[in-house]
Formats: C-alpha cells, structure tokens, sequence
C-alpha cells in the first residue's frame, strides 16, 4: 500500500470521527435543561442553573406556587427537604426578606444551592438587561423619587445579573455606599449609618458644630473620617450675580474628624473660593430660587463629591461646574479643572467639548484612580447635550488635563442632577449612575470603554444619586445571604 493511499485513508478516518464528535456535541447543546423551574408569583430572574440568588414579590398570606421539572436523574430538595424527580408542583409558605432554597443535585452528582426571597412590598419596581459580561460583583445604590413622597427607600446591592441581593433599612436619604471594610453604610436622620450585614448599626458619622451635608463620606485608614458641613454664612456681598450685598449663603466646611469627635483638620471654602466663580447659569437659578429645595439660603458653591488624593483632597464643587485640588497641609488651591479661569486652572487637551468652546455643567462624584486618573461624571446640565463619564490624565507639570475617554449613552440625552462615573480597574467597563435624566430608558448601566451596554438597571419613577461598583471577592455572596436571613430572622 502506497504512503498516498494511506494518506488519504487516514483524512477520510479523521474526518469521520469529527463528524461523530461533532453530532455528539450538537446533540448535548439540544438536551433541555436537566431541571427547570416555574413559579407564582414569578421569580426574578428566570430560572436558571447558573444562576443562584433570585426574589420574587411574594404575598405572605398566599403560598408561592412552583412547578418543577426534574429530569435525566435530576432530584430536586426544597429547604432541605428530601430530593424529588420528575415534575411535580409544591406550595411554600413565604414572609418578606425569608428565602426558601432549591438544592438541585443532577445525575454526575454535582449540587447546585439556589435561593429566592421575598421583596418588601413597597421595594422600588426595577426592570434589567444583561446584554453582556459584567466585570462587577456588586452595585451599592439607593433609588430614591424626586420630589419624594415622603416615604423613602431601600439602600441596596444588586449583583452582576440585576438581582438585589441585600438591602437595608429605609430611608429618606439618596446616599448609599459600602465602606473598605464591606459594610455598607447610608444618609439617614441627618448622619451616615455604618451597619454590619444583618443590619445591626456599628456607628454613625456626622460633623462637627453645623449640620451634615449628605453628598460624601470618607473614611481614612487611621479611622478619622472627613465629611463636609452645610454651614450658615451671613452679610455675604452677592452685588456681582445682580443679587444683594449682604446676603446669607450656604457655606462648607470641610472636617476631618477623630472617631472620638475631635476635629483635626478643616477647610472653609468661601476663604479659598468666590462667589464671583459661580457660573452664569447657577446664579440665575439661586437668584430665581435661593437654595433650590435644599435650602432658603443663596447655595453659590454646592458641593457633591470629596475624595483623598497624596497630600489634600479632590473636592467637586457643583455650582463652579468645577473641580479643584486642595493642599492639606498649606489650605491652597493646586488645581482646578473646569469653571471660570483662576491662576490654578488646567487648560483642557483633546476634550471635544472643550475644544468646541464648551464647558462641564452641574459635574458629579469625582474621583482619582491608583494611577493618578481623574474621573468624573459631567451632567451637561445648562449646557444643550447629554452626560457623558469622562477619564483624564492630569499632567501638572504642564498644567493640563488630557483626555482619555469619554463614555456616552444615545438614550440618556440629559442629567438635571445627581450621577456618577467609576471606571473597573485597571481600565475596565464604566459603571454609571446617570441621576436625573427623563430618557426613562436606564438609571444604572455598566459600559465597556466604548460604551457597549453590559447591564442596565431601570427604576420606573425613581432616580439614582450614585451608583458604586463593588468588585468580585469584596463581599462572600453567602455572607450576603446570612446578613438577610439574621436581618429578617423574626419575620412569621
């Protein structure tokens, strides 16, 4: 036999064995699902076995109704009960915030967990696309209605497939976050709440003197934390707006405070900014309406975001429509980005706005990465376009900001207020809380860099403040679990 026929003998060999392989492959992608899972009331999301944390909107005085169908050596056990094949339909008796679980054990005896729980009534209506990969684990928020009601909402963290897998207790507040140390923490009664996963209050943090504004909370490595007052300024000349010349305005004091309540750094901000740096637009809005609905008093700086950075701290001014750098050991200004022109001022480099004669406009919740990145969300408020999550590299040496990225939404064509941007670290997808726009088409989304949706998250007649990522090994989703259960531990 020639080494040709021998050749050829051997391609037709391989080439049939790949057609077996690949029909026994096809015919594995079209078996069902060994078990499926049905419900009334209907779990969020649809069920699925790579999927292990669900809710539902549960009535605590009717019994959920599932429907189960487990097959190819499939068994199924609800809470623990024994395992059960085939299809069949059970009741289960459920209470707000208990969960009942699923333990679904198929024929290679691999065991999957799943749990679903039950909503507080009154939690925020919330509709998700997942339309990619997330590279978040978690996103701490806190949905809130503008005006409100009254009534108040849920801090909350929802997972990478949109579920809210652990809320707390209400509030009237728009501020919610999760600390270094993983708990997570909310504005409520006129102070941040610190609280453990099952709901147990570990402290509060406030100013010192004058009432807590509730934009910020940091928390320092040494445990002091800084936060910013809200603090009566009166007999201020506002003659430069058209407005009076004694004036009481809304004034900030920036505190660093000692976890024993002692003071040991602060920083006024109308002995370091003018009035006269208020931009056009907001001083018309406070002359028509001082305050807006925050306050009876002129409201000339506004500020919003407060951030750490090497030797002062990175301050978001939302009335400048600027940002600036402050120098903790001297009190001066080192920069400012965005705003009128001061002698501190970066010049912007391959900013299309700026370049077309534009401006930030109402900006929010700047930050600075590791590597020294400035972010920021720019609202456009005042400014004719949408928001937009920006990145510049700061080169102070040359005293500009340089581009990096901008990440815009086609369907979230305006922001009245509120927001924020972070970028996944090291340059990853944009998370984004897009604050008060009308577009009514998503409140937070995750966005690859050139502004793919990943996820959505949507809160019908709600609005979103901030929206903080939180990254994959941070929390233990079985932690997340227990905090729940211990928090409604005495729910019938």
């Amino acid at each position: 036999m020639s080494g040709l026929s021998m050749g050829k003998r051997s391609k037709r060999a391989v080439a049939g064995l790949l057609v077996v392989l690949l029909a026994a492959a096809t015919a594995g992608c079209n078996q069902p699902e060994p078990v499926t899972v049905t419900a009334t009331p209907t779990l969020f999301p649809a069920f699925s076995r790579d999927i292990l944390d669900y809710v539902n909107r549960c009535d605590p005085s009717s019994p959920t109704q599932l429907t189960i169908n487990a097959t190819a050596g499939a068994a199924v056990s609800i809470n623990g009960g024994p395992a059960r094949s085939g299809q069949f339909t059970t009741s289960i008796s459920q209470a707000v915030g208990r969960r009942f679980t699923l333990a679904i054990t198929t024929s290679d005896d691999q065991t999957t967990t799943h749990s679903v729980r039950c909503l507080p009534p009154d939690f925020p209506q919330f509709e998700v696309q997942r339309t990619g990969t997330p590279q978040t684990a978690l996103y701490a928020t806190l949905p809130f209605q503008f005006p409100s009601d009254g009534t108040g909402s849920y801090p909350t963290l929802y997972d990478d497939h949109g579920v809210p897998v652990w809320w707390g207790q209400k509030t009237t507040g728009f501020y919610a976050t999760v600390l270094p140390n993983g708990n997570p923490t909310w504005f409520k009664d006129g102070v941040f709440e610190e609280h453990r996963l099952d709901g147990s209050l570990v402290r509060t943090y406030g100013t010192v003197g004058d009432p807590l504004d509730f934009h910020d909370l940091v928390v320092l490595p040494n445990g002091n934390h800084v936060v910013v007052t809200l603090t009566d300024k009166p007999n201020t000349d506002l003659r430069s707006w058209g407005g009076p010349a004694n004036a009481t305005i809304v004034d900030h004091i920036i505190q660093e405070i000692t976890p024993t309540g002692q003071v040991v750094w602060s920083w006024r901000t109308s002995d370091h900014i003018s009035v006269d740096e208020t931009t056009q637009y907001w001083r018309d809005q406070e002359l028509a309406d001082p305050g807006g609905p925050f306050t009876s008093f002129y409201d000339p700086f506004h500020y919003n975001s407060i951030q750490p950075d090497g030797d002062g701290y990175v301050v978001s001014f939302r009335h400048d429509d600027a940002i600036y750098k402050i120098n903790r050991t001297t009190g001066n200004i080192e920069w400012k980005l965005g705003g009128s022109i001061r002698v501190e001022s970066l010049a912007f480099k391959g900013d299309p706005v700026a370049d077309a004669g534009g401006a930030f406009g109402g900006q929010h919740d700047a930050r600075i990465l590791s590597d020294g990145t400035l972010t920021l969300f720019d609202n456009g408020t005042s400014r004719n376009r949408g928001p937009r999550a920006l990145a510049y590299r700061l080169d102070l040496a040359r005293r500009r900001a340089i581009l990096l990225n901008q990440v815009t939404d086609p369907a979230i064509t305006e922001s009245f207020c509120c927001g924020s941007a972070r970028i996944i670290q090291p340059r990853g997808n944009y998370v984004m809380g897009w604050g008060g726009n009308a577009a009514d088409d998503a409140d937070i989304t995750e966005t690859s860099p050139s502004g793919q949706r990943a996820l959505s998250i949507r809160f019908p007649n709600y609005m979103i403040y901030r929206a903080t990522p939180i990254p994959f090994g941070a929390i233990a989703k079985e932690d997340l679990r227990q905090g729940m259960d211990a928090q409604y531990a005495t729910q019938p």
